[in-house]
């Protein structure tokens, strides 16, 4: 079986406020995003709140964006949160 490959985008999210900004923003989009840690086996629904809240608190330093939709489209308001 072999492995799915895929695009993600690094980002951090810093506070409450940065990840309701980020989540409106994202749901200005009809494409459906998760957020997962580095290894890719925990995800939540990147439009989700309380999901989002998670990840910040859980694993903070590995959240990756990834377009379930359309793999490797990343809006370029999403540059803004990019770790570099």
């Amino acid at each position: 079986m072999s492995e799915k490959l895929y695009t993600r985008a690094h980002i951090r999210l810093n506070n409450q406020a940065e990840v309701i900004t980020f989540i409106q923003d994202l749901c200005k989009f009809e494409d459906t995003f998760s957020i997962e840690n580095a290894a890719g086996n925990h995800r939540v629904d990147a439009k989700s709140v309380i999901g989002v809240m998670y990840t910040m608190l859980d694993f903070p330093d590995e959240m990756y964006l990834v377009n379930d939709t359309h793999n490797g489209v990343v809006p370029s308001f999403v540059d803004a949160y990019r770790v570099l």
